[in-house]
């Protein structure tokens, strides 16, 4: 769990939601680089084959990645402002899309902090969006933002032929087939 406006951590829970651990100090804005250090945890991911979780240090403008324990192993940047990277996402394609507020874009990224792929424009139109702050997929792969500036929840439908790497990954779960 991200529990970044007041605490600037990440608490780890065990299946009956007990608490296990937490992880995260809070850091030096506004530009923290110490690793563990962050200034507004506002997402987070984990890659279920290598259980490692992806934080959004989003008022630093990186991901710090961390093994499921809380070690850190990495990070990667967003670039530098205006970006301001509100929701991040893992799904079974094995990238990870965030939404940039700043640009109004969403942004596709390979574990390694590789820019892949990016769409979206800003507007209060069907299509356009405003200060996504949520994202989620379905097993049909629509694509749904939660967006506060326009106040609404949109459907994304792939469209037949569209390229797969252009796509938000569907969710991981096992038990779907």
């Amino acid at each position: 769990v991200s529990d970044g406006y007041a605490n600037t951590r990440v608490v780890k829970f065990d299946n009956d939601g007990n608490y296990v651990t937490a992880w995260g100090e809070k850091g030096t804005p506004p530009n923290e680089i110490r690793p563990n250090y962050m200034n507004n945890v506002h997402g987070i991911a984990v890659d279920p084959d290598t259980s490692r979780v992806y934080v959004n240090d989003r008022a630093n403008n990186r991901v710090q990645v961390f093994d499921e324990n809380g070690t850190y192993l990495d990070e990667w940047s967003f670039g530098p402002e205006p970006t301001d990277i509100h929701a991040i996402y893992i799904g079974a394609d094995k990238n990870l899309w965030a939404a940039d507020r700043a640009t109004t874009k969403v942004l596709g990224y390979n574990l390694d902090g590789q820019l892949l792929y990016s769409w979206g424009t800003f507007g209060n139109f069907p299509g356009a969006q405003w200060g996504v702050h949520g994202m989620s997929v379905d097993q049909e792969g629509n694509f749904y933002v939660a967006e506060v500036g326009n106040g609404r929840v949109q459907k994304y439908r792939p469209r037949a032929g569209a390229r797969p790497e252009t796509m938000v990954g569907i969710p991981v779960y096992s038990a779907w087939e």
